[in-house]
């Protein structure tokens, strides 16, 4: 480690200073952003509880698979390090000290110790690759990653690209199962021609939620790929339409 910790300003004492000069203050925080291995923390200090807008505010991102600490408390981590931060950007900073805190210089020395041995983890990898009947070299270069020199930091990546290696998009999936069964079995229904009913249009559109299509987009796409044809909203569908892409739908779940 390149420096003391030592000669960091721990956000404890910021805090400590804060209160006893605004006793009528307020800190606020938020996530500004939150997914599987980052969070970002939004800190604002009010000098009055009262007051509308902050006088200063503070970012900080931590990461859970940066180092072991993380996998438990990155989120903690963050909301401290943004608080630290606002409070420095505020007038709460040492003049004999530097601007980070304490716990800011944490995460940097966190960031320069070894990594953490991953061979245990490429090891179950590459036997859950071998079960599955793929290729972990293919699979870690769609992550993005190099098994060779695989970081804590990387293994969400691994783990997301295994998951998903070799599936189609939901859409495609759905529209290759139910087009089969068209094939097979080809729906009767009398006067197709005429428009599609609203009974008609609400059933396919509860099936395709059901069914885990999400935007509208996606449930368009797959009922025009049904039916061969571009569409832009379902009311442009004919009855024959809303049946046959009904009756497909019916077979994907049957």
């Amino acid at each position: 480690m390149r420096f003391n910790l030592d000669n960091y300003e721990t956000v404890e004492s910021r805090l400590a200073k804060f209160w006893e000069q605004y006793p009528n203050g307020r800190i606020a925080t938020s996530v500004f952003h939150y997914d599987d291995n980052k969070v970002v923390f939004r800190a604002e200090v009010y000098v009055d509880a009262g007051d509308e807008y902050p006088k200063a505010t503070g970012f900080a991102e931590e990461l859970r698979d940066a180092s072991p600490v993380n996998r438990t408390s990155h989120v903690e981590n963050a909301e401290t390090s943004a608080i630290g931060r606002a409070l420095a950007n505020f007038v709460f900073q040492s003049k004999t000290a530097p601007r980070p805190s304490r716990e800011e210089m944490s995460k940097v020395a966190r960031a320069e110790q070894p990594a953490a041995p991953t061979q245990d983890f490429v090891t179950k990898f590459r036997e859950a690759c071998a079960k599955k009947g793929i290729n972990p070299d293919e699979v870690a270069a769609k992550a993005g990653v190099n098994l060779a020199s695989l970081s804590d930091a990387d293994h969400p990546k691994l783990r997301d690209a295994f998951k998903t290696f070799g599936d189609k998009p939901p859409v495609q999936q759905a529209v290759e199962q139910v087009k089969q069964k068209l094939v097979d079995e080809p729906p009767v229904i009398k006067n197709p021609g005429d428009a599609a009913s609203t009974n008609q249009i609400a059933k396919i559109r509860a099936m395709l939620n059901a069914q885990g299509f999400g935007p509208m987009n996606d449930k368009i796409e797959a009922c025009a790929e049904i039916i061969n044809r571009p569409i832009k909203k379902m009311e442009q569908l004919t009855k024959g339409e809303a049946s046959t892409i009904i009756n497909a739908l019916e077979s994907r779940v049957g």
